[in-house]
């Protein structure tokens, strides 16, 4: 969209934008017409530079499951556990949230095990040699 606009940080191309349809009060300011865009966190930025939303982590997307359908990790496993009695539609509500869920856990395991390399306390065995 084409507004009378000021660039605030070289870096970011952010920009305050002038609502208003006074040119020349903008023009005395420092302001131009350029193209700008709003970025999803609600300022300006010139088109092209502002910034898009992430895509939510693992465990973002648990909690907002979670949210979503009011359930813990217990109440899944009473759901899911065999003859609860549980509907259809609740179980595979639980699923959906526990295979997002199993996938953070592994990865969150993962990580633990790659930092106890890198930090050099990962657990080892030893044997006495005598032992053999």
């Amino acid at each position: 969209m084409l507004q009378y606009a000021k660039v605030i940080n070289e870096k970011t191309k952010a920009v305050i934008v002038g609502l208003g349809n006074n040119a020349n009060y903008y023009k005395k300011m420092g302001f131009s017409l350029q193209e700008v865009e709003q970025g999803y966190d609600e300022k300006w930025y010139l088109k092209g530079y502002a910034p898009i939303k992430p895509e939510p982590t693992l465990a973002e997307k648990v909690e907002e499951k979670e949210k979503e359908y009011q359930m813990t990790r217990w109440q899944r496993e009473i759901i899911l556990a065999e003859s609860s009695g549980a509907s259809e539609y609740s179980k595979d509500k639980a699923r959906e949230i526990e295979e997002l869920a199993r996938q953070l856990r592994t990865a969150e395991k993962a990580s633990e095990v790659e930092e106890e390399v890198i930090s050099g306390t990962e657990n080892t065995t030893t044997v006495d040699e005598g032992a053999l």
